[in-house]
């Protein structure tokens, strides 16, 4: 199932199968689909994610895709999810910096399992499948709404 819903950062769209979410599209590559059916599973995650981006959740409750790839892409984005809100962390500090920019560049559910927390060592924020500006937004908002700085 794909719809999608406009939310402050633009639309976004959540793909799910077998009552798991096994994507999520960010504004930049988010096809066009139909809102979601009151009640749904994905009216609860467009919920989770409005209110998330309004500041008023730190985390999601949804039943996500388990994660694929191999024990060591495992185990990065596990580490990745275990950053806590508002802090942000390196490359170099969850795994060797290649691998660990490669799975966070081929996230297929950004903002649930928080890649924009991931930072290179020597660069402000560095890439960010939804663009520069919006992982810039993430971390202002998260650092703004945690009373802790990033």
């Amino acid at each position: 199932m794909l719809t999608s819903k406009q939310l402050s950062i633009g639309r976004i769209a959540l793909q799910s199968e077998g009552g798991l979410i096994t994507r999520l599209f960010l504004p930049c590559e988010a096809p066009m689909a139909p809102e979601p059916v009151p009640g749904s599973l994905h009216e609860q995650a467009f919920a989770q994610l409005a209110a998330y981006l309004a500041g008023t959740r730190k985390d999601f409750e949804l039943p996500l895709a388990p994660a694929v790839g191999t024990p060591l892409q495992q185990e990065i984005l596990r580490r990745m999810c275990a950053i806590p809100y508002g802090h942000t962390t390196t490359y170099g500090k969850l795994g060797p910096a290649r691998c660990v920019g490669s799975v966070c560049a081929s996230n297929p559910l950004p903002i649930l399992r928080p890649c924009h927390r991931v930072l290179p060592l020597h660069n402000p924020t560095g890439h960010y499948r939804g663009g520069t500006e919006l992982k810039q937004q993430l971390l202002w908002l998260e650092s703004h709404c945690s009373g802790h700085r990033a």
